[in-house]
């Protein structure tokens, strides 16, 4: 008789998308894109496939992570601020 073999545990470790779901079209073609200036920093969220575009800029988005501006985006446009 043999002995047991132990099993391995993996982890998996998850990061964040690089494209998210558009709101208005549903393909998964939005980017966040992150500029920097003398004024600071802005973000721009824009969706590839049906041109959906929205900046942020300001003291409220200095240090925000894109899955932040993503989520901003979509109330926006849920909200109506954007079309």
């Amino acid at each position: 008789m043999g002995r047991r073999r132990r099993r391995v545990v993996r982890r998996v470790h998850h990061t964040l998308p690089r494209f998210f779901k558009c709101p208005r079209c549903g393909s998964d073609t939005v980017r966040i894109i992150k500029k920097e200036d003398e004024n600071g920093k802005s973000y721009t969220a824009v969706c590839g496939q049906c041109g959906l575009r929205m900046e942020f800029s300001g003291e409220g988005v200095q240090l925000k992570e894109p899955i932040d501006i993503y989520n901003m985006f979509v109330d926006a446009f849920y909200r109506g601020d954007i079309r």
